[in-house]
């Protein structure tokens, strides 16, 4: 290996970015900020790879036009500006014939082309296709390999030579055949392809946790050359819920002598990869010391494992002092990159009249295995935690995450993952529109065994829509004035100057950003304030049968119940921190960064939130069945990230419809809390009631002598009789939506009758005349009609449990407001055996019914009236 060590040390080592990932490509302002940030840290190699850019893979004969032209020559002229390599790439293998010299000559052309612009490294890459040739290919070639090599080759030498990297179609060892060492199509590529021509490397699998040395010193041998690292670590284009912002992990520094280069491909949000590439420059730029953390074997039981941070306490220090001076330490170079980036987070830039949206599902590049040889991210492993409640020792299970069993999961119709669907449209990233701070130099000048996929690539829709629109539909023009405008709220922070229109208290901290990056570490690692987290909800759901049984048993031990209540309010404590810092960060001057971030806290804040209303309901419960509360499923066997493994230990199981929704499309710092009610609640619960009770609206007209009417019509009773599982949602403004419920719905209409409707025949004298009634005196006459409501045996075995639910429109424009109310509701009543729920309504409700069947209540079979309802 002294080509490669020489490599390292002459200063030839290739280590930056490939923007290889699908979805949307980043912006050419956006680039040349890279190349600055890059010539800043030490990097010195741009790949440029963009899978959903139009000309780099769809359409790759095209030649460019003359502004797309004057745009690529632009970019490569800032990279050459920092230092930085500007290697261009092509992806033909969709479609290109190899034995036709036409084909070869229009990828020289274009290429050639690309070399006018001052270009001079390029890159052919034939990751993601079948590894099939076509009929004519074959009469010409022995073998797909043979094929590869043949043009590579000849384009290589047309170019003269130049810097030149290769992605081969077996591009991990776990996508050789039959391996790395027996692999025809690798010692194919290793033996003809050309000396000169760099050939690029995932690792062991497309997402590879750990790489280990002798990995590397066998896929040199094969290759007969250093192989250069496409490292997807940071990657997150295959999980629309997943963000990293951990250090970089999981390879020796020893790796270093031992490679042509390292690229990172990392997330698909630009703004996201500070630390990415700020911790990838300080390993490369560390000692190539042997460590016994960094050394694994490939076949270590450590890393066929997922090993999150369970030991907290012990390890959070673990990189504090090197034993060796400059040996890379990732939680000390994660330190020094969190000191760094929160300089990014207060530079004035704006986000581009952008709205909020999740990157595409797709998957990553370069390639994934088909769905036969898909696994999943992190594999369970046999460690588990233990806690001690009072003498008892609880046994928690292990958080390692994703069940290795997703081919169960995927639609029928669902043929690969190797190529994705072309209904998601290749973009020209070269013509994109100017940002608004397009002055770079001013922006930047003043500071100098398992893979993570598991979801299924889906596909725009733009005929769908989202359930925020049908909220916007829904509300009168006036209501928006409601929400905060986040256009306005955006010119009132690039008015700041600085840190200077920034109170003090409204600032970042570090141990907010510490906290961020714990939420959305790595795809194989949880930070230790997401584990925390986790094992709290865990003890404190399995254990909440302390709370209920002192409420039995009056003799139950202080000690216990006091620790419980101890956990579960610094549990809520916890979450205000979240909360603080998203409030913190949405009123930083970089806005470019809130709205890469924004949806990823949108949603982790929001599952949180949702995780301590059902902590409070915990706390206040009269009832508690533990045989439903220790999880019908494994919390951390599916895909999502942190995120999913919270959803997944709440008692709800086929609700997962509940957690999936777009954010919002702009940044808002509005927050809703969701709580129990209380019995000082019910007059705000009447009003809300009385504002939606005209089928979803304002009824306040219609009964203007009897406030109360309405509410002791519809929802008083149950409040009376059950008010246990019911929940209030709260804005600034106060109460502005609920979910009440009744756990058995026939005990709940008996109750009713029994005690609450001679309350009301008192409250309201029975009207007079029979008619010719007002609507109010109709309201009141139902008091005194004999009671006929029987639910059916057939829908009360299945839905026994009763559903009231009403939020105001212009008060909630966040449709997943409404879904994390209800599936409070839903886990309240799951916890204590109910299998699902129904909500009657009337026939003339059609607003009512399509907001009850956007939250998954559909209609039942009934006689006189609609009756929708869910599964639990």
């Amino acid at each position: 290996m002294k080509e490669s060590q020489n490599n390292a040390l002459n200063g030839n080592f290739l280590c930056g970015v490939v923007e290889g990932f699908y979805g949307r490509p980043w912006t050419a302002d956006q680039r040349k900020l890279l190349f600055k940030r890059m010539n800043k840290f030490g990097l010195n190699t741009y790949l440029y790879a963009p899978k959903d850019d139009a000309k780099h893979r769809a359409f790759w004969r095209d030649l460019y036009s003359v502004e797309e032209a004057e745009n690529l020559t632009s970019l490569i002229t800032a990279a050459e500006s920092c230092g930085i390599t500007f290697i261009y790439a092509l992806s033909p293998g969709l479609d290109l014939t190899f034995s036709s010299s036409k084909e070869v000559s229009c990828l020289k052309r274009k290429l050639q082309q690309v070399a006018t612009f001052g270009c001079k490294a390029f890159s052919l890459l034939f990751d993601d296709i079948e590894p099939e040739m076509n009929e004519a290919d074959k009469e010409v070639f022995q073998s797909f390999a043979h094929a590869q090599v043949s043009v590579t080759n000849e384009t290589f030498q047309h170019l003269n030579q130049p810097v030149f990297l290769f992605c081969p179609t077996e591009y991990c060892a776990s996508r050789a055949v039959p391996n790395v060492k027996d692999s025809g199509y690798l010692n194919t590529i290793g033996a003809k392809l050309l000396p000169g021509v760099q050939i690029l490397w995932t690792g062991p699998k497309v997402v590879s946790k750990k790489i280990s040395i002798q990995s590397i010193q066998d896929i040199s041998k094969v290759l007969h050359r250093s192989p250069v690292l496409w490292d997807n670590y940071h990657a997150n284009d295959y999980d629309q819920k997943r963000i990293f912002l951990g250090p970089y992990d999981g390879r020796s520094t020893q790796l270093i002598p031992q490679l042509g280069g390292v690229l990172s491909n990392p997330n698909c949000e630009y703004e996201a990869n500070f630390i990415a590439l700020h911790t990838l420059a300080q390993w490369s730029q560390s000692k190539p010391i042997e460590s016994s953390k960094d050394t694994v074997a490939e076949n270590d039981s450590i890393t066929s494992d997922i090993r999150l941070e369970t030991e907290i306490d012990d390890d959070d220090d673990v990189d504090a002092v090197s034993p060796v001076p400059g040996a890379y330490q990732p939680k000390l170079a994660l330190n020094v990159a969190i000191r760094d980036w929160m300089e990014e987070f207060y530079r004035q830039r704006t986000a581009d009249n952008r709205t909020v949206s999740l990157h595409k599902i797709v998957p990553p590049c370069p390639g994934v295995p088909s769905a036969s040889q898909i696994t999943t991210c992190m594999s369970v492993t046999p460690t588990t935690t233990s806690t001690t409640v009072g003498a008892k020792t609880l046994i928690v299970p292990p958080i390692s995450a994703i069940t290795n069993q997703i081919v169960g999961d995927m639609p029928a119709n669902f043929d690969s993952y190797i190529q994705p669907s072309m209904s998601n449209q290749p973009v020209n990233s070269l013509l994109g529109p100017p940002c608004a701070d397009a002055d770079i130099d001013s922006i930047e000048s003043d500071t100098d065994s398992k893979e993570p996929m598991e979801c299924v690539p889906t596909t725009d829709n733009e005929d769908i829509k989202t359930d925020n629109e049908y909220f916007k539909e829904e509300k009168d023009t006036d209501s928006d004035q409601m929400q905060i405008d986040t256009d306005d709220a955006d010119k009132l922070s690039e008015a700041s100057v600085g840190n200077s229109g920034i109170k003090s208290e409204d600032r970042l901290t570090h141990e907010d950003i510490q906290l961020l990056v714990d939420l959305f570490y790595l795809p194989f690692e949880h930070g230790s304030k997401g584990i925390h987290l986790l094992q709290e909800f865990y003890w404190l759901k399995t254990n909440a049968n302390i709370v209920t049984e002192n409420r039995k048993n009056q003799e139950q031990s202080n000690e216990k119940i006091s620790e419980w209540f101890s956990r579960a309010t610094a549990f809520e404590n916890t979450v205000k921190d979240v909360g603080r810092m998203a409030d913190r960060l949405f009123k930083i001057p970089n806005r470019a960064l809130l709205y890469d971030l924004h949806p990823y806290l949108w949603d982790m804040r929001g599952i949180l939130s949702l995780l301590n209303s059902f902590v409070k309901w915990l706390g206040c419960s009269k009832e508690h069945k533990s045989a439903f509360m220790s999880g019908d499923q494994e919390p951390w066997m599916f895909r999502g990230g942190l995120t999913a493994e919270f959803q997944r230990m709440l008692p709800i199981d086929g609700a997962h419809d509940l957690f999936t929704n777009t954010p919002p499309e702009k940044p808002s710092p509005k927050v809703y809390t969701i709580r129990p009610y209380l019995p000082v609640d019910e007059s705000a619960v009447y009003n809300v009631c009385r504002q939606t009770c005209d089928d979803g609206f304002d009824g306040t007209e219609v009964f203007p002598n009897h406030p109360e009417l309405m509410g002791d019509r519809l929802i008083g009773g149950i409040l009376t009789t059950s008010p246990e599982y019911s929940f209030i949602v709260e804005d600034g403004e106060g109460i502005c939506g609920y979910a009440l419920a009744a756990l058995d719905a026939k005990t709940c209409l008996k109750k009713i009758d029994v005690a609450w409707i001679p309350a009301m025949c008192i409250k309201y004298p029975k009207p007079d005349k029979t008619l010719a009634l007002t609507p109010a005196e109709e309201i009141m006459m139902s008091f005194y009609k004999e009671s006929n409501e029987s639910i059916p045996v057939s829908l009360y075995t299945e839905y026994p449990s009763l559903l009231k639910m009403d939020i105001l429109p212009e008060r909630i424009d966040d449709a997943m407001v409404a879904k994390r109310l209800l599936a409070c509701v839903l886990s309240a009543l799951k916890s204590n055996g109910s299998s699902g729920v129904h909500c009657e309504l009337q026939t003339g409700d059609q607003h009512m019914i399509n907001f009850f069947s956007r939250l998954g209540l559909f209609a039942l079979p009934s006689h006189d009236t609609v009756i929708v309802g869910r599964k639990i």
